[in-house]
């Protein structure tokens, strides 16, 4: 995937959802993208929808032939991770890059 068609996908999920952090994480963001890797984001957003419901929000921001898998949780729900040693959470974090982060008011 280059980088206008992922900066597409991130204004689309910025206009649309407005997230307060994306950060693309797997192997797009460590440079081993082969032919048959997806676009993994993990979106933080503060709000009390369920996990799949916020999921069910964001696929229709992300086109259909750019196989991306979104991870929608909270600031909350990302510190209780992270403190019950979440191996999945502590990866995307460590390894992923922040391509959007909302400004501070």
């Amino acid at each position: 995937m280059d980088n206008e068609r992922l900066n597409g996908i991130t204004r689309r999920l910025v206009e649309g959802y407005k997230p307060e952090k994306i950060i693309l994480f797997g192997s797009s963001a460590t440079g081993n993208r082969d032919a048959y890797s997806d676009i993994d984001l993990l979106i933080v957003k503060s709000t009390t929808e369920p996990f799949l419901r916020r999921l069910r929000e964001v696929a229709p921001l992300c086109p259909d032939d750019a196989d991306v898998d979104c991870f929608v949780y909270t600031p909350e729900e990302l510190q209780i991770m992270l403190s019950q040693g979440n191996v999945f959470i502590q990866s995307a974090l460590s390894t992923g890059k922040v391509i959007y982060e909302r400004p501070r008011d």
